[in-house]
């Protein structure tokens, strides 16, 4: 092939990656774009430098995702936690669950690397989860006579796990509707968001919504697994993947490390999110 069919085929494979539903097994296209990326050196250099000129990185190539792209601090490409929660009170505690979510999948280290595992959670899982964190870490605070009363030059500011538990797990409305405030609704939405762009998959309603993770997901979690966001989410509650061992109870730690331009844990998504 000439450079220019070159740089043609690798702009249209990361183009592939960007779009949704697209997968090699589905595409012809798609997978020979994946066998040259494997084969071809110089080929697959191309496709990292187009990703780079869009502020992605290539974390891999695999047979069932295709091109895996994850983002920079300067893409375009990734939606940020204001853009999917409108509500400022629900975007740390949306991270909370999308935390869990991903602790919960992928329990063990070994999970990240295995081709063949598959990760269930539910809604329910998830909730019951983040509340049982919450009330040790509220137990353990309360044990050592920890000032857990919001900074007084922040009135604002006040503890993830207590304003989880604030909130009822589910509920009706007048209408006979989910309330948007219940955690079931918050836990709910992450899941749905996930859906969406191919990181997991909803297999039953059992227990308000049973989801199933692709490789996709999987290989996102393993590269977010050692990088400085999920240290940075450590300080909301749960421990950093892979292990859920201890919790860490830094309250101003976990209000300082979000803001509305966190992005969602992952990879870049397209932005026509409602």
């Amino acid at each position: 092939m000439s450079q220019h069919e070159d740089i043609l085929d690798a702009a249209r494979m990361v183009a592939l990656a960007l779009a949704r539903g697209k997968a090699p097994a589905r595409s012809g296209e798609y997978a020979r774009l994946v066998r040259r990326f494997e084969t071809e050196p110089d080929f697959a250099q191309i496709v990292r430098k187009i990703a780079q000129g869009f502020d992605l990185t290539v974390l891999e190539v695999h047979r069932m995702p295709g091109l895996v792209l994850g983002t920079t601090p300067e893409t375009d490409f990734a939606v940020s936690v204001a853009d999917l929660v409108p509500q400022t009170a629900d975007r740390p505690l949306y991270l909370l669950a999308q935390l869990a979510i991903a602790s919960l999948a992928f329990p063990r280290p070994e999970d990240l690397d295995d081709d063949a595992y598959v990760g269930r959670v539910s809604v329910k899982q998830v909730d019951e989860e983040v509340r049982s964190l919450a009330r040790a870490i509220e137990h353990r605070l309360a044990q050592t006579d920890a000032d857990t009363d919001p900074p007084a030059d922040q009135p604002g500011l006040e503890g993830l796990w207590r304003a989880y538990l604030r909130r009822n797990a589910t509920g009706t409305t007048r209408a006979d509707k989910t309330p948007r405030t219940v955690t079931y609704s918050l836990v709910r939405r992450a899941l749905t968001h996930l859906a969406e762009h191919g990181f997991v998959r909803k297999v039953s309603d059992e227990d308000a919504g049973t989801y199933a993770t692709s490789v996709k997901y999987r290989l996102q979690i393993r590269d977010q697994a050692a990088g400085d966001m999920l240290r940075e989410l450590a300080a909301l509650g749960v421990a950093a993947l892979p292990s859920r061992d201890q919790a860490t109870t830094s309250e101003s730690a976990a209000d300082s490390a979000l803001s509305a331009d966190d992005t969602l844990p992952g990879s870049p998504l397209p932005t026509d999110l409602p």
